[in-house]
């Protein structure tokens, strides 16, 4: 099921990046590596339908052949039956877990810099919108997107001001680079000069490159435009704290870090769901039906992770509820359904 589900995704995800792919003339390597970096954030992805739809197969199967009938017969119960199930789908749970702290985030960080730097180069950003802005002395600095780990900002936006904070000089580069005490050499730059008085523009220029003393090192800067699907735990943990202590809210963080482990036990609930609702067709049970049930169930768990999980973002609720909310009531139905479950 795995197997099936991931050949699929990456089948569509492919077709969606090839665009990309042909329009910059991306060499033929990226093809090929490409899909390898993103298969981590792919399995992720597809195992909890992958396990749902595995345990209507097999209960659905066992039950079509009259195999469940025979094993009740000889004493065996649904207990015995469905142990191998929950195991499974335990071992599948510490995978993804140790996946989601720290494969996951690697895959999704090295895919996404390959695709907006190595695929796309000197693509010209300015369609995208800034992330976000901070004031740095008499600067405004603004970016489209980051990566620590690399050193490097893409669409950064630098404004300058004078003591009545009013605009001076403006500069626009598509990408700047980190590379040493505090200098970044942007590339590809369009520079405006102010008269702070009229704000007429009195000065304009293009260059291939430019070096800025900015006085950050990549980790006191860059981090600011981490995505946090970027971060592993740890960092996600640190950079919660340092945010706070500097009097930031760091609430989509904090909800990031409770969804790496929430997510994780998800095999376990599409185990605990789909056993009784494969046993509700009995003998008449077919592998056809079981996938649109398990589309039907997948698609209500997947509404109810999301809207919980904008709730957490926005602070409507705590992120550690706002993470789990979805299991514990997917939890408590399919209980209440495997607990009525008549042998």
């Amino acid at each position: 099921m795995l197997l099936i589900l991931v050949s699929l995704y990456g089948l569509i995800e492919f077709i969606e990046k090839v665009d990309d792919l042909i329009e910059n003339q991306a060499a033929l390597k990226y093809y090929l590596i490409y899909p390898v970096y993103h298969l981590p954030v792919i399995l992720s992805n597809t195992l909890p339908m992958a396990v749902l739809l595995a345990t209507f197969a097999t209960i659905g199967g066992l039950s079509r052949t009259s195999q469940l009938t025979a094993m009740f017969c000889s004493g065996i119960t649904l207990n015995r039956i469905s142990r191998p199930l929950f195991i499974c789908s335990v071992i599948l749970a510490l995978l993804a877990l140790a996946a989601n702290l720290w494969l996951v985030p690697w895959s999704s960080r090295e895919s996404n810099f390959m695709l907006r730097s190595e695929i796309r180069g000197s693509t010209p950003k300015a369609e995208e919108g800034h992330e976000l802005y901070f004031r740095d002395g008499n600067r405004i600095i603004s970016a489209g997107q980051s990566f620590p780990a690399k050193g490097l900002v893409l669409d950064l936006t630098i404004i300058e001001f004078n003591d009545q904070f009013m605009p001076i000089k403006r500069i626009d580069a598509e990408q700047a680079r980190y590379v040493q005490n505090g200098q970044w050499r942007m590339e590809n730059v369009i520079s405006w000069g102010f008269n702070p008085l009229t704000r007429d523009v009195n000065a304009y220029a293009r260059q291939s490159e430019l070096l800025v003393d900015l006085a950050r090192q990549p980790t006191e800067m860059l981090q600011l435009w981490d995505r946090p699907e970027d971060l592993t735990i740890k960092e996600l943990f640190s950079f919660t704290e340092k945010l706070s202590a500097e009097g930031y809210d760091p609430k989509a963080y904090r909800m990031e870090a409770q969804m790496r482990f929430s997510g994780a036990v998800i095999p376990i609930i599409m185990v605990l769901v789909g056993i009784p609702f494969a046993l509700q067709r009995g003998r008449n049970a077919s592998f056809s039906s079981g996938i649109v049930i398990s589309l039907i169930i997948f698609a209500v768990y997947f509404f109810l992770y999301a809207v919980f999980s904008v709730f957490g973002t926005i602070a409507v609720l705590p992120p550690l509820l706002a993470a789990w909310a979805a299991n514990i009531l997917m939890a408590l139905i399919g209980t209440w359904f495997l607990l009525r479950v008549d042998n």
